[in-house]
């Protein structure tokens, strides 16, 4: 396909994601209003999808029910909504400013409650939808974690957490997320025999578009990483095989070997091998590829080769342990390699080198590198970045002076942040996890929507309350642009996705109608209330220049999201 027809293709999905999620947000908002104006005697007189001139429509009863040419929107009309304006005869005592301050207040919070009861609805059918996900199988144990220190092993499967079945590894991740610093019981099957172990989770603050929350960890992952080695010296068994940092094993004495996990207990069982004097070997065959940098103009590219060769390993005749094996064959997996150097960076100039293997950031041990690495560099910022590196199995140490970049965060917000120029192959740390079908019964299905629903709505909630108090930044203000963009890619997910994202917005949707600003439903809920509290209603002139104001401020705010929207998209 060219490129124009990649681009209008692109450009259509958009525009039909857009127009999608919109009108099925904007309607059942609006259809809350109807109803409920309806339930209360107020004379709807239109019900339009879209904004403008009329493309067409019919009539229901006495309400006009109309599509308009610019779907991005709707409206409900009442009869006599219009204060300044004399209600028409027929329409006498069924305007919208005839009616009760009650029935007014309901009226005006149908709407956003429609919006909630819509995002509820979409979350159950979610649940309610077969799943794939992740297996509540362990694929890979952080050593020196919670959960290493319970005896967890690569290969448990997590049958019981916190006394409930677990059918998946997010449901595993939910219990142990929320139990930081308690106790948690998990049951495991280990090679068909059931485990009874209780794991206190580590207690770590994990940083949000919004705020920052405490979540509890074990150090475990259901991805196993693949089997790609760090050789770690020239005189150790995998050295003197001639193995390289890279080689990646996909055979181990004729058997397949499908992750790093299983490469390390098959090496493990071979050095447990007991033998008849202290020189015996185990000689083993080992077969894979082996990248091979091929230059091409404007970058790099990378051929895998076979790899075929042998290592002899001592039989020691006593069980060794997995972890084990980084001393006594010299082979770690190298998710902590350097893959990537990029010319001219922070990491370059300080002397790192594609291959080299950190072992520490300021002192302390890498055992992960999001955890130890990223979190540590992404906190010193400017400031110098100690780095202890292993290197044809020497050690050395670097000081690494990061740069600042600015970038938006996936808030759209800018931040500055720290550039280092140098990273892992962030592919080792993918390999294959076994995955799972998940069905959920009504029931449950209901519950996880409303917990959903009220998440979405907290979560939105602490962000408005943080622009208007100033900790989060205006910035992250969308408009169409932004909404449009995250539904196509929500589209392009599948329907899970596409559901899931029209919840959020509806939820947003929702609760933006509810701030008490003019030509808001909140205002009007305000102003109801004012009312019942007066016994009196709200003089004209005062809701003239409220709904002025109100109207000066819902176009600024428009022109200010779509001026972010601009930037991002264009200028950036």
């Amino acid at each position: 396909m060219s490129p124009v027809l990649v681009s209008i293709s692109s450009a259509g999905l958009t525009l039909a994601s857009f127009l999608g999620v919109i009108t099925v947000v904007v309607f059942f908002h609006e259809l809350g209003h109807l109803l409920v104006g309806l339930a209360r005697g107020v004379k709807p007189e239109k019900f339009s999808i879209g904004f403008g001139p009329r493309l067409f429509g019919f009539m229901i009863g006495e309400t006009e029910v109309r599509v308009s040419l610019l779907l991005f929107g709707g409206y409900v009309k009442f009869a006599g909504d219009n204060p300044l304006e004399e209600a028409k005869p027929e329409d006498q005592g069924r305007g919208f400013y005839q009616a009760t301050p009650l029935s007014r207040g309901l009226i005006a919070v149908a709407g956003p409650a429609a919006n909630f009861v819509l995002a509820y609805f979409l979350f159950v059918a979610l649940y309610l939808m077969p799943q794939t996900s992740l297996a509540p199988t362990v694929g890979f144990v952080k050593p020196g974690s919670p959960a290493a220190a319970a005896g967890i092993l690569p290969g448990d499967r997590i049958t019981s957490v916190a006394g409930m079945h677990a059918q998946s590894f997010f449901e595993v991740q939910e219990k142990i997320r929320a139990s930081f610093s308690k106790p948690i019981d998990l049951v495991l099957d280990r090679h068909g025999s059931a485990l009874a172990v209780r794991v206190t989770p580590a207690t770590v603050e994990e940083k949000n578009a919004v705020e920052t929350q405490k979540q509890g960890r074990i150090g475990i992952s259901a991805v196993p990483r693949m089997a790609v080695i760090a050789q770690l010296g020239p005189d150790t068994p995998a050295g003197r095989a001639g193995l390289r940092t890279f080689d990646r094993i996909e055979r181990y004495d004729g058997t397949a070997v499908g992750n790093y996990e299983e490469l390390a207990s098959r090496i493990a069982q071979t050095l447990s091998i007991a033998g008849y004097s202290t020189l015996a070997r185990s000689t083993v065959l080992l077969e894979g590829t082996r990248p091979r940098e091929v230059p091409a103009p404007g970058g790099t590219l990378w051929v895998q080769e076979p790899l075929r060769l042998t290592i002899e390993l001592p039989a020691l005749g006593r069980n060794v342990l997995p972890g084990e094996i980084e001393a006594l064959a010299g082979i770690a997996c190298a998710d902590l390699n350097l893959f990537v150097v990029q010319p001219g960076s922070a990491a370059e100039q300080a002397g790192l080198v594609r291959g080299d293997r950190i072992v520490a950031v300021q002192g302390k041990p890498v055992l992960w590198w999001s955890d130890e690495v990223e979190t540590e560099r992404l906190s010193r910022g400017a400031l110098p970045l100690r780095l202890e590196v292993l290197r044809e199995g020497k050690s050395l140490t670097f000081t690494v002076q990061q740069t600042m970049r600015k970038q938006r965060d996936e808030s759209g917000v800018k931040v500055e942040l720290p550039e280092f120029g140098a990273g892992p192959d962030y592919r080792i740390l993918a390999g294959e996890p076994e995955r799972v079908t998940v069905r959920y019964g009504l029931l449950e299905a209901g519950a996880r929507a409303f917990a959903d629903t009220v998440s979405a709505t907290r979560l939105i909630a602490v962000g408005l309350a943080g622009m208007f108090s100033g900790r989060v930044s205006t910035e992250a203000i969308g408009g169409p642009l932004m909404i449009a963009d995250v539904a196509r890619k929500a589209a392009g997910y599948g329907l899970a996705a596409l559901l899931a994202v029209t919840a959020s917005i509806s939820v947003n949707l929702g609760l933006m109608n509810l701030l008490p600003l003019p030509v808001l439903d909140g205002f009007h809920v305000l102003s109801a209330i004012l009312e019942r509290i007066r016994r009196r209603p709200l003089s004209l002139r005062f809701i003239e220049i409220a709904n002025m104001v109100g109207v000066f401020l819902l176009f600024s705010l428009m022109l200010f999201a779509m001026r972010n929207d601009v930037v991002r998209k264009f200028f950036e």
